[in-house]
């Protein structure tokens, strides 16, 4: 790979000297304690994009190779056989065109391609990537939504030679791992290589570069080190995430950045708090520093979300503070947890309707939670709400951990542990019963604005770290956490992440060492 695992933030004599280094700039702790010389700090944004070596040269050459003569091959197959073999997936028929179906009607936001037509190697990347990444849209009355336009971002995906790239990377690396073909998974790891030599010049040149398009890009990264993912390496792709840290850093990269959506700074927020639960490393100073004015041009509608972060990010703090303690207070760590849960509460007791949302039953087993779906009034709602279940269900399983160290808790205590319990069931329940839209089975609704405004893309990426704490918690019950297990399998599956068949067994084994902490019986 053009990058070596995750590059060390040290400064040259800690990591020379191999001990921790706590960065301080100019001059680290270690350094000035010993009376030693700090070598300085090392470029990130250079280490994370530096250019390929010349065994992946030679990979890229072969893989050049072979996806020309896999080209040839497809051009000259049979045009039908190509559509029926990656037109559909677990979760309903392809979002390429438009489709009928009993109860509701699905669009897809981008030009469709004629079936017609032999696709290239390239065509069959994107076109996947559209079939499984791509938010549908629906029109519950039965009338076609007025104003129906391709959003900006897969306008860019369109228009844009190397975002293009970088996405048809991503669907062609997952359309490998549906059909466990290794010349499509050479050629993906070819325009991957590409991608990652854009954005290494984007960093070396930032004046000249294309913020929002590099943003764009490093997104794409993400996405294809999911799919990718090797064994026991399921958050590998949260190296980027040192990237756009690193990016955002530079004058010239967040002067722009401010002058695009609000919406992606607040899912780079989101984001951030989930590499911190998933990695448990010290906390980005970027969100050490956080506060609600740094969110460029926020909307008032956005208040909801920007306040959400806020939460989350204190809720963060709070978790950071009790892991880094030797021997926390429980009664101080309790009672700071259930001033968290209050809050987030009060926060949902004060959504606007757009942001309401409810349980439904449902005939179709297949793509919901045992018969039971979420119903939402906006696309984007969703989104944020998956986040506060997630959060809430985190929150409780810290209140329910250090109960469980009081020796002799009292009738409060056993009230005040079932309750929770009891939200962590519930939180979970949302969790699973919403999984169904985010990955595309059911849309959500349409935001007033219009359907130009919907995430371009389902929420299936960001649904697999929900998924895994609803799936592990202790209070969720056995159907839970097996019904997430297959949901993931699924994932892995029908659309060819394969870090969602990765955290399979990581999931088991971190369910089944909370229940030995806390005494719990496992019903098999």
């Amino acid at each position: 790979m053009p990058f070596y695992g995750r590059p060390s933030k040290n400064c040259e004599s800690c990591r020379q000297r191999r001990i921790k280094c706590d960065r301080l700039d100019p001059v680290c702790s270690q350094c000035k304690r010993a009376g030693k010389p700090c070598g300085g700090y090392r470029d990130v944004p250079s280490l994370l994009f530096r250019d390929e070596n010349d065994r992946t040269a030679r990979r890229s050459a072969a893989a050049k190779a072979k996806s020309e003569a896999r080209r040839k091959l497809l051009d000259s197959s049979d045009s039908s056989d190509e559509g029926s073999n990656i037109s559909t997936n677990g979760f309903g028929p392809s979002r390429l065109n438009y489709v009928a179906q009993p109860e509701r009607t699905r669009m897809v936001m981008v030009p469709t391609m004629p079936a017609v037509v032999p696709l290239s190697l390239e065509e069959q990347g994107l076109r996947f990537f559209f079939d499984r990444f791509v938010s549908a849209i629906s029109e519950l009355d039965g009338n076609a939504p007025s104003g129906l336009q391709t959003p900006p971002f897969l306008k860019a995906i369109l228009m844009q030679s190397p975002l293009r790239d970088a996405t048809i990377s991503v669907g062609l690396a997952a359309m490998a791992n549906v059909n466990q073909d290794r010349a499509l998974s050479l050629a993906a790891r070819e325009m991957y290589v590409a991608a990652i030599n854009f954005v290494r010049r984007a960093v070396q040149n930032p004046e000249q570069a294309n913020a929002n398009q590099t943003f764009h890009m490093i997104v794409m990264l993400s996405m294809y080190e999911m799919v990718c993912c090797a064994p026991n390496e399921i958050d590998s792709w949260t190296i980027h995430l040192d990237g756009v840290a690193a990016l955002v850093k530079q004058a010239s990269f967040s002067d722009a950045l401010r002058n695009t959506n609000s919406r992606p700074h607040l899912q780079y927020y989101f984001i951030s708090i989930i590499r911190y639960f998933l990695v448990q490393e010290a906390m980005p100073s970027e969100l050490l520093d956080w506060t609600p004015e740094r969110v460029p041009g926020a909307q008032p509608n956005q208040a909801p979300t920007i306040y959400l972060v806020d939460i989350l990010i204190r809720f963060m703090k709070l978790h950071s503070s009790i892991r880094e303690s030797p021997d926390p207070d429980a009664r101080i760590a309790i009672s700071s947890a259930l001033l968290c849960e209050a809050e987030l509460e009060a926060w949902e007791q004060l959504l606007p309707e757009k942001w309401k949302f409810s349980l439904k039953e449902s005939d179709d087993f297949q793509h919901t939670f045992n018969g039971t779906r979420m119903i939402y009034n906006d696309a984007w709602a969703s989104r944020d709400l998956n986040h506060y279940f997630w959060a809430r269900l985190m929150v409780n399983e810290m209140v329910v951990r250090h109960l469980s160290r009081i020796e002799m808790p009292s009738l409060e205590d056993l009230r005040q542990r079932q309750k929770a319990l009891d939200t962590i069931s519930l939180m979970a329940t949302y969790i699973c019963a919403g999984a169904a839209s985010q990955m595309g089975a059911f849309p959500c609704g349409l935001p007033p604005i219009g359907p130009t405004h919907l995430p371009p893309l389902n929420g299936v990426f960001m649904l697999m770290f929900p998924l895994a704490v609803a799936g592990g918690a202790v209070g969720a019950g056995d159907e839970v956490h097996e019904w997430v297990l297959e949901i993931l399998r699924k994932i892995g599956q029908t659309m060819g992440i394969r870090r969602a068949l990765e955290m399979i067994p990581t999931l088991k084994q971190v369910r089944g060492r909370k229940m030995r902490e806390l005494g719990m019986v496992m019903v098999k």
